[in-house]
């Protein structure tokens, strides 16, 4: 299911975060979504979720509008930065109560749970849950529907070394099944050894779009340096 974004554009009264931006993403790889800080990246994600109106341009998923989507969430999973839980609930609770919403039930809850890891604190209240443990959480939350998309803002933050490691594996066995992953993240070491694509953007316009092999050079043989030379970060 690939994505197609044209001419995206938003304004803020005075500022403009987005800016004429177009790129696609396509399934069977995990493709970086990359921008220094206040580049637009987290604007644009919640504009393809329609979560924020755009001024203009476009977003679809095999040529529909997420809008049109007869189930969103079996189509797109999305986790998004600073997601909120009750803090009342158990982390299984919270599983089932979404997958209720969503008309999943109970197994499928069980089911992700496992996938994710979520399993192993499952009894625990959400407020007691540490950064990664929410992380993991968000993940299986997004994959409820068994969504063929999914859009993820930085997904490995709060994850220690170990979970990294299995963040990694687990997004690329997912694009291996032909399922479309975009993955926002400042971690520029970790997204060199997940990506197989990035598309790069500041101050909310494109900069380029380009498989990770391209832009890895003997002048700039790390994906850090490569990005700080096109965002202007590095002389």
């Amino acid at each position: 299911m690939k994505i197609e974004v044209r001419g995206l554009t938003k304004t803020f009264g005075q500022v403009t975060a987005v800016s004429d931006l177009s790129f696609d993403v396509v399934p069977g790889a995990v493709t970086g979504f990359l921008g220094p800080n206040g580049a637009g990246k987290t604007t644009t994600m919640r504009m393809m979720l329609d979560l924020i109106a755009p001024g203009s341009g476009t977003v679809t998923y095999a040529g529909r509008r997420y809008s049109d989507l007869k189930r969103p969430s079996a189509t797109v999973g999305a986790v998004l930065d600073g997601a909120g839980f009750h803090p009342a609930c158990t982390a299984r609770d919270h599983l089932r109560l979404y997958a209720r919403m969503g008309g999943y039930g109970r197994a499928r809850a069980a089911e992700v749970a496992d996938l994710t890891g979520v399993s192993a604190f499952g009894g625990r209240a959400t407020r007691a849950l540490s950064t990664g443990m929410r992380q993991r959480l968000n993940l299986a939350t997004a994959l409820l529907g068994d969504p063929r998309v999914l859009l993820l803002d930085e997904p490995s933050n709060g994850l220690d070394p170990e979970g990294i490691a299995w963040l990694r594996g687990f997004l690329r066995g997912l694009a291996a099944e032909g399922r479309t992953v975009l993955v926002s993240s400042h971690v520029l070491t970790e997204v060199e050894n997940l990506v197989d694509h990035v598309v790069v953007i500041r101050d909310g316009r494109l900069v380029l779009t380009r498989p990770v092999a391209e832009l890895i050079t003997p002048e700039r043989p790390t994906l850090e340096e490569a990005f700080l030379h096109l965002t202007g970060g590095s002389p």
